[in-house]
């Protein structure tokens, strides 16, 4: 892998997406587990296989090159990135995610878990629509408030893999 595509992955991953707003309900559920069953629940729909199909950092694409060399897995709350083809990866990054959907904007936070950015929360947020899932996360800590690439801004879109 060239070096800027190795530089691309690496970025990638270490853009673990940072926490989402936690809204509280006057009235706690008396089943403390329901909450996270139901986050659990909702956050499901993001399961599966992406290919990205577009990469944007400050506002400058990623190469397709490099972008074809990347494959996304997302299970439950973790989001891996592998990097070479399938049945031969060179390099895979593992974040956390949180992910809390919303009628108006649904937010994600990424959590690297290993590399110079592990442990470090990037905020952003998401939407799945027919079967490709936009993701926009800061990498200074504020949340975006749209899905564009702008300084400190990394866009992706990923298209879900049909088995």
């Amino acid at each position: 892998m060239t070096r800027i595509a190795a530089m691309f992955a690496v970025l990638v991953l270490a853009l673990g997406l940072a926490r989402a707003q936690d809204k509280q309900p006057k009235d706690p559920p008396k089943d403390k587990e329901a909450p996270k069953e139901a986050a659990k629940e909702s956050a499901k729909e993001l399961d599966g296989t992406y290919k990205i199909v577009l990469a944007e950092r400050d506002g400058r694409p990623a190469e397709k090159a490099t972008l074809d060399a990347i494959t996304v897995t997302i299970k439950g709350d973790e989001f891996t990135l592998t990097t070479g083809p399938a049945d031969k990866a060179t390099d895979s990054k593992l974040s956390k995610i949180k992910a809390t959907p919303d009628a108006k904007l649904s937010t994600i936070d990424f959590t690297p878990q290993d590399g110079t950015e592990r442990g470090k929360l990037f905020p952003g947020i998401y939407k799945l629509e027919k079967g490709e899932l936009t993701v926009a996360m800061s990498e200074k800590g504020e949340r975006p408030k749209e899905f564009k690439s702008a300084e400190g801004v990394v866009l992706l879109r990923l298209k879900k893999v049909e088995k």
